[in-house]
């Protein structure tokens, strides 16, 4: 037995006004380690940064005696945090400006001006370390310990050095080239203040594998944790070790941790300060932990170092809150489509979650790079696993000679997988074996060989899933041979996400976070943000929703860039994935300029000759001519190699390239034209765009020229294009007297709200959008055809009433992102302009359809008649039946009203344009400005007080239609956001809304009707 103990303690925080309460947790920690050292010869404390609150000389001076009591009684080490920084003493921009070069750049002297907040710390360590390090730089000291049985190294690392005063998760760095690699020893140690999601996702990635590979503990400190134990992969030899708080008022759990080595094995203890002395409160050992992290099937472990890879999720996603995600963290089970030749219409789905049960023994599942194939198979190796089956997960990119040397192939890759399984005892097993084979089109050889492969495998395999790309070609090479694979495997389509599984993986990943954790009603606001702003981003299909991207774009939400959805130009988001693409692809940071030049130029080409597909010759010829115009030298074969790779363009059969995603496509276009914002040529194109703003192609560009470009030509185009439409019509007020209403006014029904989970009331809600989702091509380009309808009604002139509507929302979204995107730059007059046409035309064309039925109420109450007759004609009476036409018409009236105001609320809705808003719906003077006015606050999740709320209901004219629209908007309000049970009667009680009754009428009908 190893007679040393280590005792960590952190975030001390010593200052003036917590002093006495430190001194005395500091009198009963050494007190206690005084009783532990009779157990052990040697003791070390290792100090994980934050011993002061400010950095300041004076907060030191509080305890160095106890310090120095702790240094000559036992062995002291130390590395500094954030609050060890004075960040008071800098007075000149020299550190911030210091602060923003590229780490990698910095010397020993930058190093020096960017600490020098530090001095105090560094006095304060110099005169108490225990013995000098071996090792040191101006970042990383390291330290040789003989414990006699073994030799301990320890380096700590001062990742405090960029701190700033408010400093963000994801936006440090530690420059590599300052880590000292530990000497030659049996263990080694590493302490450093700041987890590693602390640092920049690239130099985190960097650091981690540098610690996995160096390390077998890893102290930090900074966040106030107790669960603080976990292991990293790596041969199971790096424990992670994030230290409690000493001091901290905001946490229950203040104490420290110890460790010390039993031969193979690490022994953790916790201690918690108990309000007068410490207290042990749990034990913990290596191996325990290793233990509980391992899959056991019948009494065959998976090896930990694989189940490590299986929940890797494969791209370095970094999470603020959770130091390295795992598969369990963020996975969603996609949807499948069976591929059935006989019925190619049939769009029924299910989940992929039901592969593993039932009579699916034989599956190919089909998809795409991005939707995931191979993360699914990881999934179904962690199931299969807990239902007690044997997985065995193979990599067909890995294979060759695949039929030909089987059975070495299934040893290798037992060895590999699992604990002491040998080919003889997993053939022999009684235990269900499943094969999942990741890539079938991969595998190398001659076909008889991949015949021999898959025969052999439905021999020895109960259950085999199989994954290939879609473009595999299931017939065999032109068609010349029979397939592959018999009647007996089903094939499935893996579905890309659609609104209840995007809203699932929102959830889940805000689910990580502390302050989510803590409160359900920040939770729900957080989940509504993120959900909006993935669906505005995806658009029609613009960006494929898979995991990998949704993932990237809710990562770039969390990047210190935590940008409100209505505040923001969603521009940022698409260039943050081109950006990430390049990366991906190997393009350098200094190449990124001249890269989006060339695919700026390349779009434009393509848009300037109408054409979705370019030959190989023609694309040669773009490149000699941009090389001769920009005087560069750039290799046409490996230039289309890198875009390819990059996702930037696609390779089509012939030797033609056509852009891989519309996003792309559309994003430099619009690129193109900023930059040239004031040629001839490019106003003429722009305005084509404007006039034609219900095509899809318009929009999208224009868009995103307005997230390259703010020029306020833009701006007065699209305003007095949107000012035509319904122009012979004033904006709607709401302040409607119809006969037909009045006549039923007494027999409509109650408006309810009914005590539910929100969550799931949400997720029911994008489920019921699931079954409206059209599923339109990713890869489509194609603009929207427009084709003449004779029985769409006209206004006066007549134009086509669907057209004009079409322009009308597209205007709403254009003007209401450029309000949002410019909220700080535009004067208030701009944003009146701007916001005031968003408003109008909208409220024009409402006026319209209120006007049509109000002058054609018999016509309209007619035909409804008809329709319920055609349907439940047989059972009504006359009666009856003109009772329900009114009831329906009324429905369709305040439903029509409903979906204009939410379309406008959630277009133009933003804390930053609130009062704007305000003023321009106060201005409307109407019942439709009222209400709109309460949908754009409402839209946002914000609280609203009683007396607010029954302010704008009071101020409204008394008529049956606002009645029940405001209170439905109310309510998808209460059902959208969590509010307690007493702000939820409260609002109800002024609403006119019945509280907690069995139906809930109108309300989760609209819910689940919104765009």
């Amino acid at each position: 037995m190893e007679n040393a103990l280590f005792i960590n303690i952190s975030d001390i925080h010593i200052k003036k006004d917590n002093k006495d309460r430190v001194i005395k947790k500091l009198d009963a920690f050494i007190r206690y380690i005084n009783v532990l050292s009779i157990d052990y010869n040697k003791i070390f404390v290792l100090v994980s940064g934050d011993v002061a609150y400010s950095g300041r000389e004076e907060e030191y001076g509080y305890i160095y005696d106890h310090f120095e009591e702790l240094a000559t009684k036992y062995d002291l080490i130390m590395c500094p945090g954030n609050h060890d920084h004075d960040f008071s003493i800098y007075k000149s921009i020299v550190r911030n400006q210091l602060l923003k070069a590229d780490v990698d750049t910095l010397d020993d002297q930058s190093i020096d001006l960017i600490t020098e907040g530090m001095n105090s710390y560094y006095n304060f360590e110099k005169s108490l370390t225990t013995f000098e390090p071996r090792h040191e730089n101006k970042l990383s000291k390291n330290y040789i310990l003989d414990l006699g049985h073994r030799k301990v190294s320890i380096t700590t690392f001062n990742t405090a050095w960029c701190s700033q005063l408010h400093e963000k998760g994801g936006g440090m760095s530690f420059p590599t080239k300052y880590v000292i690699e530990p000497s030659q020893c049996d263990v080694n140690i590493t302490m450093l203040h700041h987890p590693l999601s602390w640092l920049e996702p690239n130099n985190h990635k960097e650091l981690r594998n540098i610690l996995r590979e160096s390390s077998n503990i890893v102290i930090t400190g900074h966040e106030h944790i107790e669960d603080n134990l976990r292991m990293e992969s790596e041969s199971n030899k790096c424990l992670m070790l994030e230290a409690m708080s000493f001091d901290d008022d905001w946490s229950e759990d203040n104490g420290f941790t110890t460790f010390r080595f039993e031969e193979n094995d690490i022994v953790v203890n916790n201690y918690k300060w108990q309000g007068e002395d410490y207290t042990k409160i749990n034990e913990v050992r290596q191996s325990e932990i290793i233990k509980s992290n391992s899959i056991s099937i019948n009494n065959h472990i998976v090896k930990f170092d694989y189940l490590k890879s299986l929940k890797d999720i494969g791209v370095n996603f970094i999470h603020p809150d959770k130091d390295d995600l795992d598969l369990e963290d963020v996975f969603i089970y996609p949807n499948l489509k069976k591929l059935d030749g006989d019925n190619k219409l049939d769009m029924k789905k299910f989940s992929s979650e039901n592969i593993l049960s039932g009579d699916h023994s034989r599956v190919i599942l089909i998809g795409d790079e991005y939707c995931g194939k191979s993360t699914l198979l990881k999934k179904y190796f962690l199931d299969a696993a807990k239902k007690g089956c044997l997985p065995l997960l193979i990599d067909g990119g890995a294979l060759k000679r695949a039929g030909l040397e089987y059975n070495k192939i299934l040893s290798k890759l037992l060895d590999s997988q699992y604990e002491n399984l040998s080919l003889a005892d997993f053939i022999n097993s009684e235990f269900t074996k499943v094969a999942l084979i990741d890539g079938f089109d991969l595998i190398r050889g001659d076909r008889k060989s991949v015949e021999i492969f898959l025969e052999k495998t439905n021999r020895v395999f109960d259950v085999v899933i199989i994954s290939v790309s879609d473009s595999f070609d299931f017939n065999g090479s032109e068609l010349i041979r029979e397939n592959y694979f018999d009647e007996t495997y089903d094939k499935y389509e893996i579905l890309r996400l659609g609104y209840k599984l995007r809203y699932d993986l929102v959830h889940k990943w805000n689910s990580l976070k502390e302050e989510c954790n803590n409160e359900r009603k920040i939770l729900l606001a957080k989940n509504d943000l993120a959900f909006k702003t993935i669906t505005r981003i995806i658009g029609r299909n613009y960006i494929p929703s898979t995991p990998f991207f949704l993932l990237t774009m809710l990562q770039s939400m969390e990047n210190g860039n935590s940008l409100d959805v209505n505040a923001s130009s969603y521009g940022y988001y698409y260039e943050y994935l081109i950006t990430h693409s390049l990366g991906s692809a190997s393009v350098r940071k200094e190449e990124l300029d001249e890269f989006f030049n060339y695919v700026k130029e390349l779009s434009y080409h393509y848009f300037i000759q109408n054409i979705q597909e370019e030959t190989s010759d023609n694309l040669w010829d773009f490149n000699s001519t941009f090389c001769h115009d920009y005087g560069v030298r750039i290799d046409y074969e490996n230039r289309m190699s890198l875009l390819v790779k990059a996702k930037i363009m696609e390779q089509k059969d012939g030797g033609y390239y056509k852009f891989k995603y519309p996003y792309v496509y559309y994003f430099f276009i619009a690129k193109h034209l900023a930059e040239s914002i004031r040629d001839e040529k490019t106003v003429e194109i722009i305005n084509g765009l404007v006039s034609t703003l219900g095509k899809r192609r318009s929009m999208s560009i224009l868009m995103f020229l307005t997230h390259h470009s703010r020029d306020e030509s833009i701006l007065e185009k699209v305003v007095e294009q949107a000012s035509k439409l319904f122009g012979k019509n004033k904006p709607a007020k709401l302040e409607m007297n119809i006969k037909f209403i009045n006549d039923i006014v007494d027999s409509l029904p109650n408006i309810n709200f009914q005590k539910q989970d929100r969550l799931q009331l949400r997720r029911q809600i994008e489920d019921s959008k699931d079954g409206f989702e059209t599923g339109g091509d990713i890869d489509s380009f194609e603009d929207d055809v427009h084709v003449e309808n004779k029985d769409v009604p006209k206004t006066e002139e007549g134009i086509d009433l669907l057209k004009e509507m079409n322009l009308t929302f597209k205007s709403l979204e254009i003007l209401g992102q450029l309000s949002r995107n410019y909220y700080g730059s535009l004067k208030v007059p701009q944003k009146k302009r701007l916001l005031g046409e968003a408003i109008d035309a909208p409220l024009r064309s409402l006026d319209f359809f209120m006007g049509y039925i109000k002058d054609e109420t018999e016509v309209v109450l007619d035909a409804i008649e008809r329709k319920i007759s055609e349907q439940n004609g047989e059972n009504l009476t006359q009666l009856q039946l003109k009772e329900m036409a009114k009831h329906f018409l009324f429905q369709l009236v305040v439903g029509l009203s409903y979906t204009f105001l939410t379309k406008i609320s959630s277009s133009i809705g933003s804390n930053n344009l609130q009062p704007v808003i305000d003023e321009l719906c106060d201005a409307h003077d109407s019942n439709a400005g009222r209400i709109l006015k309460l949908a754009t606050m409402l839209e946002l999740g914000n609280s609203i007080s009683v007396e607010h709320l029954n302010g704008i209901l009071q101020s409204l004219e008394k008529n049956p239609v606002a009645d029940n629209l405001v209170k439905s908007i109310i309510l998808n309000y209460l059902y959208m956001f969590e509010r307690s049970d007493a702000e939820v009667q409260q609002i109800c009680a002024v609403s006119g809304i019945s509280y907690n009754s069995v139906s809930r009428q109108i309300g989760l009908d609209r819910l689940t009707t919104k765009n």
